[in-house]
């Protein structure tokens, strides 16, 4: 993002309606079942000098 090189942005997002729950329900989903396998941080951050 800082013109360096490949950057990639990965969102977590709810769709309630076809899930059929709420926009509440769909969250603490998101949170419980989701993010244990999709954790979320940066994975790989390069500083600009080092490989």
């Amino acid at each position: 993002m800082n013109h360096e090189g490949f950057s990639l942005v990965e969102v977590l997002s709810s769709c309630n309606v076809g899930w059929k729950m709420t926009p509440v329900d769909a969250l603490v989903h998101i949170k419980e079942k989701m993010v244990p396998i999709f954790p979320l941080g940066v994975f790989k951050e390069r500083k600009h000098g080092n490989n």
